[in-house]
């Protein structure tokens, strides 16, 4: 049988009736589809598991194996369920994924957020004040780098893309304490109001004032 265990990073425990409990091994995975028929584990943290069968009857076993904890998730990994847990207003079950010292910058407002509370805080905000029907999707994820992911994502709507919605990100990732984590991000939105050719103007026109008036340059 498999008994499976859902907790901060899943496992699952193999286990058949002819091996003793000593030889059991264990594998770290994604997500889990689990039949009817099998048994799963309520409780399970480091060596000790609470096991419930079809009946409903507990079993407690001990096993002598540990887990590997050495098996990091990639950065990919980390920054796609960082994404699941802000799309099902879930926050808290991915805060172990931001780095204590974490800083984000989402450019539509003026300071950054800086410390996993103050980051936590400011995506609870964002998922109490909108419906859980309005989701992230990701259209693009850089997965080669181990310390940066780069993401094109796009807002829905019931399925339907929502208006100005189109964004890119930009995450720093350190593995701290044995776990991968995020310490610095970044998103850039789409804005409301494009003013187009209009910004190529402004931006002639700044650079031409800088070029007059190098001493301005200190002002920035």
């Amino acid at each position: 049988m498999y008994v499976v265990c859902s907790s901060t990073n899943t496992q699952v425990l193999i286990l058949n009736s002819t091996s003793p409990l000593t030889s059991l091994s264990h594998r770290r995975i994604t997500k889990i589809y689990t039949p009817n028929s099998i048994n799963k584990v309520v409780v399970g943290v480091g060596r000790k598991w609470m096991v419930v069968n079809n009946s409903g009857e507990n079993k407690s076993v001990t096993t002598t194996t540990h887990f590997d904890d050495n098996v990091v998730d990639s950065a990919s990994t980390v920054v796609r369920n960082f994404y699941e847990g802000i799309n099902t207003h879930d926050v808290d079950s991915v805060a172990y994924l931001i780095a204590e010292n974490c800083v984000y910058e989402d450019l539509v407002f003026p300071n950054p957020f800086v410390g996993r509370k103050e980051i936590i805080e400011f995506f609870k905000k964002f998922t109490e004040s909108t419906s859980i029907d309005l989701q992230f999707v990701i259209d693009d994820l850089s997965m080669e780098d181990s310390s940066s992911v780069g993401v094109i994502w796009h807002l829905e709507w019931k399925g339907k893309q929502f208006p100005f919605s189109k964004g890119c990100s930009f995450y720093r990732l350190e593995v701290i304490n044995g776990k991968r984590q995020i310490t610095y991000g970044r998103d850039s939105v789409e804005p409301a109001i494009k003013p187009g050719d209009a910004t190529l103007a402004v931006i002639k026109s700044v650079t031409w004032l800088l070029q007059r008036f190098p001493q301005l340059a200190d002002r920035l």
